[in-house]
């Protein structure tokens, strides 16, 4: 799972690349619909963004989905069968090739929401996710490659981390620290804390 990480930023860039050439570096910000304007006041002194809020409520339902799909359907079944053991399970007759197209198809479709509830937050250009790339192979690295569970997770300590280190430090010296406290863990748990165990 980590040489597909590392050939998908690769590929990024490229595309990153072609985007500036045709397009320009030019941030844009979409016009957003009204109900997503303007923040909810619980308190006199606390203020939410309605539209942060939007993103949450997202990112809440996106997650549940793909839970359903990967651990109460027989296509998730057979896509951890295949993340497992690939030659097991083509043995037992599972096309391995048709999980690998239909699962490259739910994750670009995961990236498409993420970017498209992304700019309802804030401004975006071609190379705007280059901004969130070490945050992105901590999460998976850090939680396992294979595990949905460890990736959230790993996701939410990872920004509570940063957030709280930020009180006290700079925005990058708090991802230095945090990336040095990760690389300290991944010395004695290099397949990550929440790794998915395979019996041999």
């Amino acid at each position: 799972p980590l040489d597909t990480l590392l050939a998908t930023w690769g590929l990024s860039l490229i595309m990153q690349q072609a985007f500036r050439s045709l397009f320009g570096a030019r941030e844009v910000s979409p016009t957003l619909p009204e109900w997503l304007l303007g923040s909810y006041q619980p308190t006199e002194s606390i203020y939410i963004p309605i539209n942060g809020m939007f993103v949450l409520g997202l990112t809440a339902i996106v997650t549940l989905s793909v839970y359903y799909l990967m651990y109460k359907s027989r296509w998730g079944l057979r896509v951890r069968a295949t993340t497992q053991n690939r030659v097991m399970s083509g043995a037992v007759g599972i096309n391995t090739k048709k999980v690998d197209r239909y699962t490259f198809a739910l994750g670009c479709g995961i990236a498409g929401i993420a970017g498209a509830a992304f700019t309802t937050i804030a401004s975006t250009g071609p190379t705007t996710g280059t901004l969130y790339i070490v945050d992105t192979f901590m999460v998976v690295v850090f939680g396992g490659a294979a595990s949905l569970f460890g990736t959230i997770a790993s996701a939410f300590s990872i920004a509570q981390a940063q957030s709280i280190l930020e009180f006290f430090i700079s925005g990058s010296m708090a991802k230095v620290y945090t990336l040095f406290a990760l690389v300290l863990i991944l010395m004695f748990k290099p397949e990550g804390l929440f790794a998915s165990k395979v019996r041999r």
